[in-house]
């Protein structure tokens, strides 16, 4: 191969490694014991979402890495963020609501850099939302969803 060839990476191997990534920045999060990235985890990352956005059609995924990207967050604030607020009450739901906004913004901040490619050239051409509006719509939206469910719930149960 020529510096100019390169292996066309498929969806599904591309995404496969792009979601080892993915659980470990959740595992991170969620505190259970994982390195942490090294400068050689990032770039692996970087350049498997910049190879699947440059590839020659039908082999740009860029559109599918953006659908991926948000559905990362929804997988994880549905599976994660939503149990951890529905099982605390008051000053203690609170305090986790919190905590997983914090954790929540260090995950945009990460995965915003893995896909940092798409935010350069896909998105700006499409007039798409950006890849930190994505991921903070995301939780705001699914929490809210959440809590006002929660609300019509104690009223109808009320009446």
């Amino acid at each position: 191969m020529t510096t100019h060839e390169r292996k066309t990476v498929d969806l599904e191997e591309g995404w496969a490694f792009m979601q080892k990534g993915i659980t470990k920045l959740k595992n991170i999060l969620e505190g259970k014991p994982e390195p942490q990235f090294s400068s050689e985890d990032y770039m692996m990352l970087y350049t498997t979402i910049y190879n699947m956005c440059t590839q020659k059609p039908p082999h740009d995924y860029s559109q599918q890495l953006y659908d991926k990207y948000r559905e990362s967050f929804e997988e994880y604030i549905s599976s994660m963020v939503l149990p951890s607020l529905r099982e605390k009450h008051d000053e203690f739901m609170l305090r986790e609501l919190v905590k997983r906004w914090s954790n929540h913004k260090v995950m945009v901040r990460w995965l915003s850099r893995f896909f940092h490619y798409l935010d350069r050239y896909f998105i700006s051409r499409r007039s798409l939302l950006a890849l930190r509006e994505v991921g903070l719509s995301c939780f705001r939206d699914l929490v809210r969803n959440q809590r006002e469910s929660k609300k019509c719930s104690h009223f109808l149960a009320r009446t």
